[in-house]
């Protein structure tokens, strides 16, 4: 606590941090492909196999060209 107005800048400043907690165990994929919109997808679309969620790849495919679309997962997916 300052006693004179000149010992203000003296002064440090602490910040209490809290621990971060322990991270807890999953059963789950830890990295799940999203789409565009923000879902979860479940479809790769185009050549390039963007992923996209079932409504999207839906409205990609009433585009005239028919895009390549498979399910995610599969032979050739390293997973």
């Amino acid at each position: 606590m300052a006693k004179k107005i000149e010992d203000l800048p003296k002064l440090t400043l602490v910040i209490p941090l809290k621990r971060p907690d322990k991270p807890k165990k999953r059963n789950v994929r830890i990295f799940t492909p999203t789409c565009g919109c923000g879902r979860e997808a479940e479809w790769e679309v185009y050549d390039h196999l963007e992923p996209h969620c079932d409504s999207c790849k839906n409205e990609a495919l009433t585009s005239t060209i028919k895009p390549f679309y498979r399910p995610i997962g599969g032979f050739d997916d390293a997973s």
